[in-house]
């Protein structure tokens, strides 16, 4: 008997690896081949470890036993201090978690049990439709009609819903601050999204892992529909510690049995967030003054990065929204079309090719229209360390001294952005040229 090369399922045939993560493969190895590359093409914290964080760490290295895939109580106690400190949420217990190897970890899980169908809102973050995919399950994308700041109307909502069966179960999983727009919805938004969520009955998973770095409001939808919301967010980038996965989630009792369900399936796959790093996390959670000076810091540093990058940005003619939150833009280089170039990915590599500057297009790894010339821009291609020694609190930056600012902190960001600008007036000239031939 000869075993069969086709071991997968038929529909996971072409299944990837996570986009974002083999781009970054990519470039890195590039970079360590010598070539000078300016990456905006991963989300990744340029900060140091808080040091609460790291001595914890220090602190709990010989902790070797398991604990529960809900966590340590105390870490819990910890987590909701934290979220009730900032004005989340209240409603929540410590008998309402769960805890995974990151944030992905539980997204997946939700989906696995879940027994419905799955909601994605376009564009959307690179692993939530191939989850979707590996956990067996229908998925709706909604393409919003606004293409400003991307957010579904009531009318785009319900379209895509009168298509589907009104007796399945359906959650909807919800990013804000949103990754890759890098906008934070506005509390008038998540209310209108709240509503019709309630009205149809459709479950909300909603990913509020950039919360501590928006620059605007943050509101949860899990204040207007705290019955049918689950959090889920984690310490990846606002405690810049993506490589420790340490993500949670947050169920409302109404939803308890598939809390339960998410549990057991963690139990059977990861065990638990791992020990050494809960005790770190509830150590560093106790220095609750230093870590809200750490998080202002980097949401500073941050927003200055966002504002100058969008700013440059318009300078060229390159239509962009201006980041709310987080390390993200999303530009859409529609006046870079040329010969050649078809599709975002075309885009991303002639930029890569001419200019040496490094993102991702959204089409289709962020669930953009192929032949939309929209890219996911992460403005962090820079060491954040001494500039988080040397941002002033108290002080009002104006625009000039915010660039010198970036100029003399961080560089890297500077010279990128530059590049990316003097592409930009290329592909435009080149532009006129093939006009002129044709």
């Amino acid at each position: 008997m000869t075993l069969s090369s086709n071991f997968l399922r038929a529909d996971l045939e072409n299944y990837k690896t996570a986009a974002n993560l083999a781009y970054n493969n990519l470039i890195k190895e590039l970079i360590a081949g010598g070539r000078k590359i300016y990456h905006f093409g991963f989300g990744e914290s340029p900060f140091p470890v808080p040091q609460a964080f790291q001595q914890g760490l220090i602190e709990a290295a010989d902790r070797n036993e398991y604990l529960s895939v809900e966590g340590l109580l105390d870490l819990r106690r910890e987590i909701l201090a934290f979220h009730s400190r900032y004005g989340d949420f209240d409603h929540f217990t410590v008998d309402d978690f769960v805890m995974g190897a990151g944030s992905k970890t539980i997204i997946y899980h939700v989906m696995s049990v879940f027994g419905g169908e799955i909601i994605l809102f376009s564009p959307s973050w690179t692993s939530y439709l191939p989850q979707t995919q590996l956990s067996g399950k229908k998925s709706h994308i909604i393409f919003p009609s606004d293409t400003k700041r991307y957010i579904p109307s009531i009318e785009d909502i319900e379209k895509e819903l009168k298509k589907s069966d009104p007796n399945i179960r359906k959650i909807l999983v919800l990013n804000s601050p949103n990754n890759p727009t890098g906008i934070t919805y506005t509390e008038e938004e998540i209310k209108t999204i709240a509503d019709i969520c309630r009205k149809y009955k459709i479950i909300v998973l909603s990913d509020e892992i950039y919360a501590r770095l928006s620059f605007t409001k943050f509101t949860s939808i899990a204040k207007f529909y705290p019955e049918g919301t689950i959090v889920l967010t984690g310490f990846s980038k606002w405690a810049s510690i993506g490589g420790w996965r340490a993500g949670y989630a947050l169920f409302p009792k109404e939803l308890h049995s598939l809390k339960d369900a998410v549990s057991s399936a963690g139990s059977h796959s990861y065990t638990c967030l791992p020990t050494p790093i809960q005790y770190a996390l509830l150590k560093g959670l106790q220095k609750s003054k230093e870590l809200d000076e750490y998080i202002a810091k980097c949401r500073k540093v941050l927003s200055f990065a966002g504002k100058y990058t969008h700013r440059k940005l318009l300078e060229a003619g390159v239509e962009v929204h201006e980041s709310e939150s987080s390390y993200y833009c999303m530009p859409n280089f529609s006046n870079c079309r040329t010969i050649g170039v078809f599709d975002g990915q075309q885009l991303c590599d002639k930029f890569l090719e001419q200019g040496n500057v490094a993102f991702q297009p959204c089409d289709p790894h962020f669930l953009r229209p192929i032949g939309e010339l929209t890219t996911r821009l992460s403005f962090v291609n820079f060491k954040g360390q001494a500039a988080l020694d040397s941002i002033e609190m108290n002080k009002e930056y104006n625009e000039k001294e915010q660039e010198e600012f970036l100029i003399k902190f961080c560089p890297t960001l500077i010279e990128g952005i530059q590049a990316l600008v003097d592409c930009v007036q290329l592909f435009k000239i080149e532009k006129i040229i093939d006009n002129a031939s044709s």
